[in-house]
């Protein structure tokens, strides 16, 4: 760890009135950090709707359209449905702890978009109110907090295509199911 976050990280807990200075000097290194996670978080999205539209066989032409209602929880409900279906009764468990995570990183997602981002002499940091606890919480106290969730997203990113590569491996190619229609009398 550098010095200077030693250093910033000992004024933080040690000086309250820090916290509440604002702090005039660049910020670049936070709005890189704010800017490298949203990216990330864009594409772990992008990657989840590609998966979906692969598994449930939606043209590329016609993706946009059948997933627009998605937001990313429901993309997560959904590809654990279809891993389901897959598995002929329940999700791998590997796939739906995957999707667990997701939920996990679409939190923190919450709190770098809805929070309320203050930089003081006491550090950087959001300040989000959760609508189920309705209390405070500060979050990304310290320099690099965030670049930690991006690069746990680098690595679901990389964990996810293992594991859906490893599930259509194990259950070969997928099976043709007939649709039955009724005829019409």
């Amino acid at each position: 760890m550098a010095d200077s976050v030693k250093k910033r990280r000992a004024r933080m807990s040690a000086n309250s009135l820090a916290d509440i200075i604002a702090w005039p000097g660049d910020k670049s290194d936070l709005f890189r950090e704010i800017g490298r996670f949203v990216y990330e978080y864009s594409q772990l999205e992008f990657d989840l709707r590609n998966i979906f539209r692969k598994k449930v066989g939606i043209d590329f032409e016609h993706d946009d359209i059948m997933t627009a209602g998605f937001d990313f929880a429901k993309l997560c409900a959904a590809l654990v449905a279809v891993s389901a279906i897959e598995e002929d009764g329940d999700a791998d468990p590997l796939f739906k702890k995957l999707m667990g995570k997701c939920h996990d990183v679409n939190a923190v997602r919450i709190a770098v978009v809805h929070g309320r981002w203050s930089s003081t002499f006491g550090g950087d940091r959001a300040i989000h109110i959760a609508r189920g606890s309705m209390k405070q919480q500060r979050m990304f106290e310290y320099e690099g907090d965030l670049d930690e969730h991006s690069d746990g997203i680098v690595k679901l990113r990389a964990d996810i295509a293992g594991a859906v590569r490893a599930g259509d491996e194990r259950r070969g190619p997928p099976k043709k199911k007939r649709i039955l229609r009724k005829n019409k009398a």
